[in-house]
């Protein structure tokens, strides 16, 4: 191509070729040209409910084919049936029951279902359109909220909140060792070592089993022991003055649990037994003593004690007073009972 021919090529090519572009662009294919021949009924729903969470599911039918408008059919107007335990509401939503589909002692089951799209047709016949799908329930999951994390303290008054989710709309009952109660919060003083709660969902038949639920139980924090003088608190080793040989003990509990757990969180002393060392020689026990609200006098035993001889003070019987009122031996190392002193 000669070079005058090739420039008008690139002259004629930059007038029309957006006019070109633009006619491209503008062109309309119109939406009745072509219309639906064949349809597909088609079902979605959730893949995976709980027990006594219903299923649903959304059913409508797709465009499989299509065809010229020459072609058109006449307009579908399609009504939902539902087989079996599934139930239709209104011309799309498909439901049903969970609440029986498990057995006691199954944990989760896959389910199927069918349903069809009716129709009518010219000349009154009928088109049926099947639908069909299934999925997966099982048993829910039991979630604990306790003031205690996942363990519960023993012989104490332990409120326990649970949920479930799914069915978080859904009236529940809750049996343990204590009884069974309506809602969903219970409470357990256990005195063994595992605590086990089953959860049900309330109906107005046979209430449906959902799960169980079992917790750890341990011991609550050890208290600790504090001692008092005349003068203030006192420790091992400090002198103890024979005529003024008074002490105090007192059992302080865990500030946390007792913050928490105040009707559980009472200790008492019950009893303690005294032993005085004279110089060298070996230890005698002076006798065992009930405290007077903690208080141990010993001005009269220790009439006759020398400077330095020994007294050591054992602390027997400690208890925690819980809600119930009963009294729960507390059980401590010997050597954090045991008191030493020096008499002055």
């Amino acid at each position: 191509m000669s070079s005058a021919k090739q420039l008008r090529y690139y002259v004629m090519l930059a007038l029309y070729f957006p006019l070109l572009l633009y006619s491209v662009s503008t062109f309309d294919l119109s939406e009745e040209t072509y219309a639906v021949k064949t349809y597909k009924a088609v079902s979605v729903g959730e893949p995976t409910v709980v027990l006594g969470q219903p299923f649903q599911a959304r059913a409508f039918l797709a465009a499989e084919e299509l065809a010229s408008a020459e072609q058109k059919d006449s307009t579908i107007r399609p009504q939902l049936i539902a087989d079996g335990d599934l139930a239709a509401l209104g011309d799309s939503a498909l439901v049903m029951n969970t609440d029986d589909l498990l057995a006691p002692g199954e944990t989760e089951r896959r389910v199927s279902y069918q349903a069809h799209f009716a129709a009518q047709q010219l000349g009154g016949n009928v088109q049926r359109f099947p639908v069909s799908g299934s999925f997966t329930v099982r048993r829910p999951a039991i979630v604990a909220r306790t003031e205690q994390a996942q363990a519960l303290y023993r012989n104490s008054l332990n409120r326990i909140r649970l949920s479930v989710p799914g069915l978080e709309n859904r009236p529940l009952r809750i049996e343990s060792s204590s009884g069974s109660v309506n809602g969903r919060t219970v409470t357990l003083s256990p005195s063994g070592n595992r605590a086990r709660v089953r959860v049900y969902l309330e109906r107005s038949g046979d209430d449906v089993y959902l799960g169980d639920r079992e917790f750890a139980v341990i011991e609550p924090p050890r208290p600790q022991l504090r001692v008092y003088g005349p003068s203030g608190e006192v420790t091992s080793g400090d002198p103890l003055s024979s005529r003024r040989a008074m002490l105090r003990f007192e059992v302080e509990a865990d500030r946390e649990f007792k913050q928490r757990y105040p009707d559980d969180a009472r200790y008492r002393i019950q009893k303690v037994s005294v032993y005085l060392r004279r110089g060298l020689t070996a230890s005698q026990k002076l006798g065992d003593y009930d405290l007077q609200n903690g208080r141990l006098v010993l001005t009269q035993q220790l009439r006759d004690a020398k400077p330095g001889d020994q007294v050591t003070v054992q602390l027997e019987s400690i208890v925690r007073i819980n809600h119930r009122g009963q009294r729960i031996p507390v059980s401590l190392r010997e050597s954090s009972r045991t008191f030493g002193f020096v008499v002055s």
